[in-house]
């Protein structure tokens, strides 16, 4: 279903200062689409980008770099002292340059802005680069959700808590 964090990959900061920040629209759709087919093999309907759009709770970023070619995206909720990140994805030229790092500590800010308890996610389980990420940014294998994204492909479920002064 596109679901997780698989498209996402090690990668330092060096190409993340160059990147712009900026919520989609629904005039963004194609592009996005045409990212989420290149990233994901079950991917995203247009129906479930247009309906995350509508939600309050949902947040749907992009990343462009100085030529407002589109690099990714990233797509969480925020409810309550919670974020949950659905979808993050990186267009395959992109990868290993800084947007995926960019895009989830784009979350992580977010979700500190906010007061959240804690970012979760899911990511394959065989999606080595992605998960060592998510370590290296201070999640934390939680659990795991079996054939998650279908084939026999399980889901290690990832969290990083905050300390908060409630």
């Amino acid at each position: 279903m596109g679901l997780g964090v698989d498209s996402l990959v090690s990668v330092s900061a060096a190409a993340s200062s160059e990147l712009v920040f900026e919520p989609m629209v629904a005039a963004d759709l194609p592009q996005v689409m045409e990212l989420e087919r290149l990233a994901f093999p079950n991917p995203w309907t247009a129906g479930l980008f247009l309906h995350e759009l509508k939600l309050s709770f949902s947040r749907l970023y992009l990343a462009r770099n100085a030529a407002r070619r589109l690099l990714g995206y990233a797509c969480w909720w925020l409810v309550g002292d919670e974020v949950h990140i659905l979808n993050v994805a990186v267009h395959p030229d992109a990868r290993r340059n800084g947007t995926g790092r960019a895009l989830v500590q784009r979350v992580v800010e977010d979700a500190l802005a906010h007061n959240a308890a804690s970012v979760s996610l899911e990511v394959g389980r065989t999606n080595e680069p992605a998960t060592a990420l998510y370590r290296s940014m201070g999640f934390s294998e939680v659990g795991l959700r079996r054939n998650y994204y279908g084939q026999g492909e399980d889901a290690v479920i990832m969290e990083r808590r905050f300390e908060r002064a409630d």
